[in-house]
């Protein structure tokens, strides 16, 4: 993002009582935004596609495919992780159909409500996310023999 767009998103950010440039960035890299003429639809695509990144992981982990990456990573999990799994993946998929619902009839002021409600809850969410990312990675040094994981497969 060029300097002038990066002024202007300051300004819209500022005018919307909207967490700063630097913050937003931080988390959501929105200094990588190109097409800057609706600045605050780009940066709830950009939020929106970082949300996107975690649901479709928690989905792959959730719902059993045949596939050596889902069925290693599931068998990480107890049921009861599974579960708390799931409810970490439900506030996910709020956040994207909010993102969605925003972008049928998309203003400056619904796009504002939407990144300050993500604002709001996103420290907490990350905190109930990496736990699960944690365990999908340590899933991947414990030892498993292919059969063992084949034979979910029938």
């Amino acid at each position: 993002m060029e300097e002038k767009d990066k002024k202007k998103a300051e300004e819209l950010l500022k005018k919307h009582n909207l967490p700063s440039f630097k913050e937003l960035d931080d988390e959501f890299e929105i200094s990588t935004i190109e097409k800057t003429e609706f600045i605050l639809r780009e940066i709830r695509r950009k939020i929106t596609e970082k949300i996107d990144l975690y649901a479709k992981l928690f989905e792959s982990t959730l719902q059993l495919e045949p596939n050596l990456t889902t069925l290693n990573e599931m068998n990480a999990f107890s049921d009861s992780e599974k579960e708390d799994l799931y409810k970490v993946f439900r506030k996910l998929m709020v956040i994207d159909r909010f993102s969605v619902e925003t972008s049928v009839d998309e203003d400056d002021k619904k796009t504002s409500e939407f990144i300050e409600s993500v604002w709001k809850d996103w420290q907490e969410l990350k905190k109930e996310i990496l736990p699960f990312i944690k365990k999908l990675k340590q899933s991947w040094t414990k030892e498993t023999k292919i059969k063992e994981m084949l034979r979910y497969v029938g």
